[in-house]
C-alpha cells in the first residue's frame, strides 16, 4: 500500500517535470493516474487501519463530516476553481501558463495541499487510517508542493514570483483569509 502512494506522487512529480521541462502531450496521463493511485492507496490504508484510533463516536462523526467538507474543498481547489483546460492541458507548452490568484488561491499558494492534510487527519480520526501511510502521503504532498513552488511554477506560470510575495505557501494568514472571503463574496 505504501508503494502505491509513493508511485502516485512519483507520477505527479513527473507531470510537473513535464510542465516544467519536457512539454510532452503523452505525459499528461501522469496527473490523473497519480490521483487515481492516491485514492486506491487511501482506500487500502483505510481497510488496514491502525489498531489505535479515536474511539469516541462524536469525534468520529465530526471528523467524518469535516472530512467530507475537505473532500469538496480539495476537489474544488484542484479542478473547479480555475480553467482546468488552461491548467492541465494547455500548460504543456512550457512557460505559457498564467498564475491564478483568486478564490482558494488567494487563501494560499497550495490550497490542495492544505485541504489534503486536513482531509487525511480527518480520515484518520474517523476511520483509523494507517497512520504511517497517512504521514507518508501528506509528507510527499508537501515535498511536491515545495518542488512546484520553487522550481516548476516560477518557470511555467507567468506572474508566479509576484504571487509568492503576496500569498502564503500552505498555511493561510489573516490577510489571505480576508482576500479569499472577499473573492467568494464577489462571485
Amino acid at each position: 500500500m505504501y508503494f502505491i502512494g509513493f508511485a502516485a506522487f512519483l507520477l505527479c512529480f513527473l507531470h510537473d517535470c513535464n510542465d516544467w521541462k519536457f512539454g510532452k502531450k503523452w505525459l499528461r496521463f501522469c496527473f490523473p493516474t497519480g490521483i487515481a493511485l492516491i485514492v486506491i492507496s487511501t482506500i487500502w490504508m483505510c481497510l488496514e487501519p491502525d489498531t489505535v484510533y479515536i474511539d469516541v463516536i462524536w469525534i468520529r462523526i465530526a471528523a467524518g463530516a469535516l472530512g467530507l467538507f475537505m473532500v469538496w474543498a480539495e476537489v474544488y481547489s484542484l479542478f473547479f476553481s480555475f480553467d482546468r483546460k488552461e491548467a492541465y492541458v494547455n500548460n504543456c507548452n512550457r512557460g505559457t501558463g498564467t498564475v491564478y490568484t483568486a478564490g482558494m488561491y488567494a487563501l494560499c499558494r497550495h490550497p490542495g495541499v492544505l485541504f489534503f492534510v486536513l482531509l487525511y487527519v480527518n480520515i484518520w480520526l474517523c476511520l483509523g487510517m494507517d497512520l504511517k501511510g497517512m504521514l507518508m502521503l501528506c509528507t510527499l504532498n508537501v515535498l511536491l508542493a515545495v518542488f512546484e513552488d520553487f522550481v516548476v511554477f516560477p518557470e511555467s506560470l507567468g506572474g508566479y514570483r509576484e504571487y509568492r510575495k503576496t500569498t502564503p505557501f500552505i498555511i493561510p494568514n489573516t490577510a489571505s483569509v480576508k482576500r479569499c472571503i472577499e473573492d467568494f463574496r464577489r462571485n
